[in-house]
This record gives C-alpha cells, structure tokens and sequence, in this order.
C-alpha cells in the first residue's frame, strides 16, 4: 500500500497546487478589472477637484499652467456647441423652406423645386 499511498499523495498535491493556481488567475484577472475601475474614476476625481479647486488661489498657485489650460479647452468646447447649435438652427431653416410655402394664389403647398403651382397652374 506504500506505492498506492504515494501516488494518492502526489495526486492530491498536483490537484492542490492547481486549485491554487487557478485561485491565483481569478485573483490576478480581478486586480486588472479593479485597476480599470480605478482608471476609469480618477479623470471624474481630477474634474470634480478641477471644479472645486479653479477659484482658490492658494491650491492654483505653482498650477496656473494647468487651470489655464484647462479653462482655455472648456472655451473652445463651449465654442464648438455653440457653433453645431447654429449649424442645427442653419438645418431647421432649411428644412421647413425644403418643406414648401403656399401658393399665393390658391393656397396648395409648394416646394422651391416648383416651377409652377400644381393647383392652378
């Protein structure tokens, strides 16, 4: 029974040493998905500071560099959507003069294609 012994023992310690090793990939694989979560949380930490943080002189000073780069991308941004509002408002137009316009004489609706009123001619 020595010999069956010793290789119940050696199996027992193969399948022992691959529970733990695949415990270890579980637990690496987690760190990497916490790690992202981290990631993924420190620019809202860095923008809510940013938010807290742009009036008090004290935690801005040695950092002007920063705010002020900061400040000068939220401008341009708030340029940008101001500049797609006027393209939509631009768009808006055109489509409801693309929609037609009625004919002055009859009333049928008309669009800038029209050569003629379909309505009376």
């Amino acid at each position: 029974m020595g010999f069956l012994d010793n290789v119940t023992s050696a199996v027992n310690r193969g399948t022992a040493a691959a529970g733990r090793g695949a415990d270890k990939i579980k637990l690496n694989a987690r760190i990497g998905e916490l790690n992202k979560q981290r990631q993924g949380l420190a620019p809202q930490r860095g923008a809510s500071l940013y938010e807290a943080t742009r009036n008090d002189t004290a935690l801005v000073s040695g950092r002007e560099a920063l705010y002020e780069g900061i400040a000068r991308v939220d401008a341009e941004r708030e340029e940008c959507q101001r500049q797609i509002a006027a393209i939509d408002e631009q768009a808006a137009a055109a489509a409801t003069a693309a929609a037609g316009f009625a004919c002055a004489v009859c009333g049928a609706r008309m669009t800038g294609a029209d050569l003629f009123c379909s309505g009376c001619g």
